[in-house]
């Protein structure tokens, strides 16, 4: 019923919004009248996104703008409200699968055209300020988004209806969320574009000291139509950063397991792990290594539904889903300025959990620059070598982006 809701309604809404955003403000019981209460921001997104794969599929060349409209309205000194309206354009020839428009003989670039509603929720401040309650759709980016993300990255971002409690304590923070519906990149049509349930997400975090953070947290899905991905997800994340040598050494390790849950049709128990080290090994270079699995018996795998899958595994996105031998990924990145140019290469090789066998490897090269008229402008590009998952690929993207 939501979904529909945006769909028949979101162009009134962008009209809305400015008389949303100047009306005169509300005086509630004896608080004092807001005098700035209102906030809007516009941004535009365009992406050039060229696909190429070793398969009988077309090459794939998307043009998109996204347009990104948010306002923010207080309406009393407790009580917020946010509304987000995004509008995906194709910008010259289709020639590319959005898994909605049935250009099914061109390869996949999942940025589909349609507007919705992005996010809209109500926030609640607490009288001590330590806590708030979100309520309505909601963006989420938890811990480094492995398990619960908003895939920032894709044009039509992966938002959350349901509620959202935070609350700081001294050394201690608390995130804790219940979901009800996953707004999800394929929207906001499509057979895909959402998916619901009763999802719960927390994360307990806590300040050992100033340089080291412990995080303990807990992912119970149970979808109504994706039954194959009920699970129950517990784990710890541990973050440090120390000088070495007068430079800041980044520490970063995550230990989880994975078991079977709520109509889950096969029963598994897996294990995942995370470890990664980035240090600066000069002024302006600066080096990370790792390693990340998840596991596999070759029947199922853990697998990470909601995440920001694009930050993990090589920007090829050829391990969305977990293969049910699982998956090590060892992966080094390296990033340095070329004169004026910020860049980063990455390099990952990819590995059968069950047995070591090779899936392939794959280069990334990311160039990024911001002007000082507030444009941003990024390129990357990825070059996926297969050998027993996949086939070759190769990906490239200019971004151009820019806020009002």
């Amino acid at each position: 019923m939501l979904n529909q809701v945006i769909k028949n309604k979101a162009l009134v809404l962008f009209a809305s919004i400015p008389v949303m955003l100047f009306a005169s403000p509300q005086v509630y019981g004896n608080s004092e009248v807001v005098t700035d209460p209102n906030k809007i921001a516009i941004d535009f997104r365009y992406r050039l996104e060229h696909v190429d794969q070793a398969n009988p599929l077309k090459n794939a060349l998307a043009s998109t703008l996204r347009t990104r409209v948010n306002a923010q309205r207080t309406l009393h000194p407790r009580v917020s409200m946010v509304l987000e309206v995004d509008h995906v354009e194709v910008l010259g020839d289709k020639s590319y699968n959005s898994t909605v428009n049935q250009r099914t003989h061109y390869s996949v670039v999942a940025d589909p055209r349609g507007t919705d509603i992005n996010q809209a929720y109500l926030r609640v401040k607490m009288p001590d300020q330590a806590a708030t309650l979100d309520v309505g759709r909601i963006r989420m980016n938890q811990l480094n988004q492995r398990f619960l993300g908003g895939v920032g990255w894709r044009q039509n971002e992966q938002t959350f209806d349901g509620l959202r409690w935070q609350q700081k304590f001294s050394d201690w923070s608390a995130d804790i969320a219940y979901i009800q519906n996953v707004n999800r990149i394929f929207g906001p049509k499509g057979p895909a574009a959402n998916e619901r349930g009763t999802l719960f997400a927390g994360v307990l975090q806590w300040q050992v000291t100033e340089h080291h953070e412990l995080r303990g947290f807990i992912y119970d899905f149970d979808f109504n139509d994706w039954h194959v991905r009920d699970s129950r997800t517990l784990g710890v994340d541990y973050q440090s950063k120390w000088l070495l040598a007068s430079r800041q050494v980044q520490v970063q390790a995550t230990l989880a397991r994975q078991e079977d849950a709520h109509q889950q049709p096969q029963s598994f128990s897996h294990n995942y792990h995370r470890f990664s080290i980035s240090a600066p090994i000069s002024e302006d270079i600066k080096l990370a290594i790792g390693s990340e699995r998840l596991a596999g018996d070759g029947v199922s795998a853990l697998q990470t539904p909601l995440a920001t899958l694009h930050a993990f595994q090589g920007f090829t996105d050829l391990f969305l889903v977990t293969p049910n031998d699982g998956i090590r990924d060892h992966f080094v990145t390296l990033s340095l300025p070329i004169g004026k140019l910020p860049i980063s290469v990455g390099y990952h090789q990819f590995k059968a959990d069950t047995d070591r066998r090779s899936y392939g490897n794959e280069w990334n090269l990311t160039a990024s620059y911001r002007f000082a008229n507030g444009v941003h402008v990024l390129g990357k590009f990825a070059d996926y070598s297969a050998k027993q998952h996949a086939v070759d690929t190769q990906k490239a993207w200019l971004m151009v982006s820019y806020a009002l």
